[in-house]
């Protein structure tokens, strides 16, 4: 599992070409969504947008 995981981790950081059967099997459109929504909660979640402080620009 773990060996799985760090494949897909390096294929889409870039350092493999051939994707991993988990990304290239019956699931990849799942596995496509999951990446997009953990990139836009994160982007979210870090942008300001959540934050709770008051931005005061001079």
């Amino acid at each position: 599992m773990l060996a799985n995981l760090c494949a897909v981790i390096e294929y889409l950081c870039g350092e493999r070409d051939d994707a991993p059967p988990l990304l290239s099997g019956r699931w990849t459109w799942l596995a496509r969504c999951a990446v997009w929504a953990v990139a836009i909660l994160l982007i979210y979640a870090f942008s300001g947008q959540s934050s709770k402080f008051i931005y005061i620009d001079f």
